[in-house]
């Protein structure tokens, strides 16, 4: 993960360079409002309106105000101030978005559907374990190589992951046909399990980002990138970081 300090920033490969980058402040809090408000308080809240149960809300609630608050945190505050911590923000995001997401079908399978089936939920956990290691892989072999190289594309990678969410995707399927479950239901909890596995590639991808750049500083650039505009915003007090 750590860089040679004796490589050049100009010498970097351009997948490198894209995995030191930081989002674009211009777009920074619409992207992360996009995040927590649709793919993840969508299918959250698709889940609570299938249940209506309030226990569900207190299991979830602990990754929901920790999103939240820090979300309002990011759009309070200057982009400017907060480009690293926004890149640890989306990977937390993922993290809790993925195991709150999961959480939710899981509860509403079993008091909806009412499957007691122990090999049901034992599968369905084993498929997504093994989905999220695999993601977590593709992000460490993706820059464990030279960094100076440019690399090809591994499609071997690359569709891994979608092949792999197939088999648990396709059990759920066939569970939710044999209960003879609506097909607005079936839809609906095959989407909460397709948001989780968003939320948990974006976590194995922005964390492995954050460790990567805190490990290799001395390559990452802030933004703006005119000295001018750095000397304005340090002049307002804006605290660039």
């Amino acid at each position: 993960m750590k860089i040679d300090p004796e490589t050049r920033y100009e010498d970097l490969a351009l997948y490198v360079k894209d995995h030191l980058e930081f989002i674009y402040v211009g777009d920074v809090k619409w992207s992360v409002a996009v995040l927590v408000l649709i793919i993840y308080d969508a299918p959250l809240l698709l889940g609570f309106s299938m249940l209506l149960k309030i226990e569900l809300l207190w299991i979830v609630l602990p990754f929901v105000l920790i999103i939240h608050l820090w979300w309002i945190r990011l759009m309070i505050k200057n982009p400017y101030s907060t480009q690293l911590e926004v890149i640890l923000f989306m990977g937390v995001w993922g993290a809790l978005g993925g195991i709150s997401l999961f959480i939710t079908l899981v509860w509403v399978i079993f008091h909806v559907l009412q499957i007691t089936s122990t090999v049901f939920y034992i599968i369905i956990a084993i498929v997504t374990i093994v989905l999220v290691y695999i993601l977590v892989k593709y992000q460490l072999h993706k820059y464990s190589g030279d960094p100076i190289k440019e690399r090809k594309e591994s499609n071997q990678y690359k569709y891994m992951g979608l092949v792999t969410a197939s088999p648990g995707i396709g059990y759920l399927f066939y569970v939710l046909i044999e209960k003879n479950t609506m097909l607005e239901d079936i839809i609906s909890m095959v989407s909460i399990y397709f948001f989780a596995i968003i939320c948990s590639y974006t976590a194995a991808k922005f964390l492995h980002r954050y460790f990567f750049m805190k490990a290799n500083m001395k390559y990452v650039i802030y933004q703006p990138h005119g000295n001018k505009k750095k000397e304005k915003l340090i002049k307002q007090g804006v605290e660039i970081k």
